[in-house]
């Protein structure tokens, strides 16, 4: 049933998963942004950003939000317009799936106004859409799990074909985000196009370690099988410090330490909120020390409901 306003929040994501590039990612707790959308008499998007970050794109010609909810407005021409809020509550470039949450919050929200509402599944292609805006890549594995929630497996992108996982939802996530700016595009110009077949082979194993992990429940399998030895060795160098970080957090007790998307966010699992909580703070510090940068944490099971309406 289509409804004339409703709110909608969508969830931050790790995208990758260190040994998964472009290939799966996860929902997190609590952190993401909010769309209030009503049905307008004015046809077209009417749109506003509520926000205290910096740098977000304010025009509903260059927001990702504005843009995917247009493009349903475009396919299926109700016989209305559209008025939107954005409230953004994460920034842009912090490897968190910014530009996923928004895209999603908004086909989510969208959707629930249009006179026949359709199944989540259809809504990821629009929300591709806004990736492919903000990064000129129509990547999946942050707007996917985004969506559903839990653990999601990019299949294929031609044509799209995602596979939510079974997961057992054991496992705790810690997010230690600096306070820099890396754009989506910049990190992936410096990404190599040829990799070495004994890399692909070593990144090959963790990947289907790091399913099995998940799939199991088993910290010290995904701790093991997240180790990137082809993305991570290059996107570092984007991240001041990150040497020192990830060491500090595996000797904080993290059964693993990688790049988050693509960063500056880190990620570390481990198999207790207490130990996560120990994690996180030797990150921040030792971004502190070493970096001299602010960093905000946080520890997270995985978001099994993904965009709901609020």
């Amino acid at each position: 049933m289509s409804k004339k306003k409703v709110k909608v929040f969508a969830p931050a994501t790790i995208s990758n998963l260190g040994s998964g590039f472009d290939v799966i990612g996860i929902a997190l707790e609590k952190f993401g942004d909010i769309v209030v959308a009503e049905r307008s008499k004015e046809y077209g998007i009417t749109f506003s950003v509520k926000t205290t970050e910096k740098n977000i794109p304010t025009g509903s010609d260059n927001n990702v939000a504005a843009y995917v909810a247009q493009l349903m407005l475009d396919e299926f021409k109700p016989n209305y317009g559209v008025k939107m809020v954005l409230h953004k509550q994460m920034p842009i470039g912090s490897g968190l799936g910014s530009s996923a949450a928004s895209s999603v919050a908004s086909v989510v929200a969208v959707n629930a106004l249009l006179p026949k509402p359709l199944q989540k599944k259809d809504l990821l292609r629009f929300a591709v859409e806004g990736e492919r805006m903000a990064s000129r890549s129509p990547h999946a594995d942050n707007a996917a799990p985004s969506l559903f929630g839990g653990a999601v497996l990019i299949r294929s992108y031609f044509p799209l074909d995602v596979v939510q996982l079974p997961v057992k939802n054991k496992l705790w996530w810690v997010v230690a985000r600096p306070h820099i700016v890396i754009r989506t595009e910049d990190a992936r110009n410096i990404l190599p196009h040829l990799i070495d077949l004994k890399a692909a082979i070593i990144q090959w194993g963790n990947f289907g370690g790091l399913l099995a992990g998940l799939l199991e429940g088993n910290a010290k399998l995904v701790g093991k099988s997240v180790e990137d030895v082809i993305i991570e060795p290059v996107r570092k160098r984007l991240i001041p410090g990150f040497d020192e970080v990830k060491f500090a957090a595996i000797n904080a007790g993290a059964l693993g330490c990688s790049i988050s998307g693509a960063g500056p966010a880190l990620f570390a699992v481990t198999d207790s909120e207490k130990i996560g909580k120990k994690i996180a703070k030797a990150m921040e510090e030792t971004f502190k020390k070493q970096a001299k940068l602010k960093c905000d944490t946080f520890v997270s099971k995985i978001n099994m409901k993904g965009a709901i309406e609020i």
